[in-house]
């Protein structure tokens, strides 16, 4: 048909395939049905103790009914993930032991899966990666339990128990830094000959990978009241990683390097801590940490005063310290400003924190003269060892013992009579036997110090005020 448009209309026929839809019936929702009709997506008749189709399946049936309303459930912002408030109670009473039925009940078997799904949540960590090895829960109970008595004093210890793990659900870095310590005693704990010892150790370096990486980049951002504790508190935790070794090797230690600086990182790492407190210094009261900040801080800390006044005498001589010395012209002053009141102390957990802040108030000139091997420096850092030792920390033992017999072996053939006197302190805290010239007899002269056949212990070693 030229010239016309005609459309062409098809009836398309209604066959019964046809889809009909009809408005849906109201229903009663299964909100307290079992947690496998859940994840099925299926409709649960709520049997108790199992429903019908759980038993008729055989599958194991579990009612998640008791557990607040949003546990387990992780409300996120843009800035960084956050707890509701339910979820904050839930954590608090798991950590704290106090749930709100016995620790064998349902309730606190569903809290545990909750919590262990917010810690893979927040780590991005796969199911089934590292399965071999204990679970993230473990591992925090690991530390609550048995590693904060032994890294920090009483008063951070209960930081550390409470406050410390609640903030590490917001910071992912922190609930790394608290895995890898975790494992890293664990490991320690293990036979030698253990086949599961290499998954640990992995598992420990994949940890504290993603720590460090995540804490370098938080560190590139604004600091502030909000996230000054969490630095903190994974400064304070990668100290231990830094300063903790498998193997007692004082031939590998930094006096035997030719590059020694590298060597040193245990020791310059806990001077990131002086750093943050310094950039944190308007906020510092509001801290969770300012108590125990508060009890390892001393008045002598703030010694800057010149000259020998208050000093260990002998190792003044031997630092060149005069009347007329000060911390710009001598770099050995403000170390030994620091050491001489701690060697009042008897070495306890107790004392601990004041005897770790030595190393965290170090300045960059003494760092240059431990990278020069000069003797002084060696001695005091040698001294500063034997206190440690004296704690017996599982973190602290071998490296203190190896660097300390390190520094006596380098220094054993040294043609200065003091400086083979002041070695036999740390040598005897370490357990090196110093093949000293038995003619070498020193006359020290100086109240606090005498001769005996044992060496010395640390009562020996008083020292007497403006000796």
């Amino acid at each position: 048909m030229s010239g016309q448009n005609t459309p062409f209309r098809v009836k398309i026929p209604q066959t019964s395939s046809q889809r009909v839809y009809h408005s849906r019936r109201p229903h009663r929702k299964s909100r307290e049905g079992c947690a496998k009709c859940k994840q099925r997506h299926v409709k649960c008749d709520e049997t108790r103790p199992r429903c019908q189709k759980c038993e008729k399946l055989n599958l194991e049936c579990t009612y998640e009914v008791i557990l607040p309303p949003g546990c387990g459930k992780l409300v996120t912002t843009k800035q960084q993930n956050q707890q509701d408030p339910t979820q904050a109670r839930l954590i608090a009473q798991f950590l704290e032991r106090i749930p709100e039925v016995a620790p064998d009940a349902m309730a606190h078997t569903m809290a545990v899966r909750a919590i262990a799904t917010q810690i893979d949540h927040l780590l991005q960590l796969k199911q089934g990666k590292f399965g071999d090895c204990l679970s993230n829960i473990d591992t925090l109970r690991h530390f609550q339990d048995t590693i904060t008595p032994t890294i920090i004093s009483k008063t951070g210890k209960e930081v550390m128990r409470g406050k410390m793990i609640r903030l590490a659900f917001q910071s992912p870095y922190l609930m790394h830094s608290i895995i890898a310590v975790s494992i890293a005693h664990l490991r320690q704990t293990l036979p030698a000959a253990d086949s599961s010892s290499p998954k640990y150790t992995l598992l420990e370096t994949y940890h504290w990978q993603h720590a460090i990486h995540q804490y370098s980049a938080e560190l590139q951002s604004p600091l502030s009241p909000e996230n000054m504790d969490a630095l903190f508190s994974a400064c304070l935790l990668m100290t231990v990683n830094s300063f903790a070794i498998d193997t007692y090797n004082p031939r590998a230690s930094f006096v035997f390097s030719t590059n020694p600086a590298p060597s040193l990182n245990w020791l310059f790492v806990q001077s990131g801590l002086r750093h943050l407190l310094g950039r944190t210094a308007p906020w510092l009261r509001k801290s969770m940490w300012w108590e125990m900040f508060m009890d390892s801080r001393s008045t002598s800390f703030d010694n800057t005063r010149e000259g020998r006044e208050g000093l260990h005498p002998r190792l003044a001589d031997l630092c060149g310290i005069n009347e007329f010395s000060t911390m710009e012209n001598n770099p050995y002053l403000w170390p030994l400003r620091m050491l001489s009141p701690l060697l009042k102390l008897e070495p306890s957990v107790k004392t601990f924190p004041r005897i770790t802040t030595f190393m965290g108030r170090l300045l960059p000139d003494y760092y240059e003269t431990l990278i020069r091997k000069d003797p002084p420096a060696l001695v005091l850092l040698a001294w500063w060892l034997a206190l440690m030792l004296g704690v017996d920390l599982w973190w602290v033992d071998t490296r203190a013992r190896s660097e300390c017999a390190a520094i006596c072996i380098y220094l054993a053939d040294s043609p200065d009579p003091l400086v083979l006197r002041l070695l036999e302190f740390p040598a005897q805290a370490c357990g090196y036997i110093l093949q000293r010239n038995a003619e070498v007899e020193l006359d020290l002269g100086c109240g606090g110090w005498e001769n005996s056949s044992s060496g010395f212990s640390l009562e020996f070693l008083a020292l007497e005020e403006g000796g």
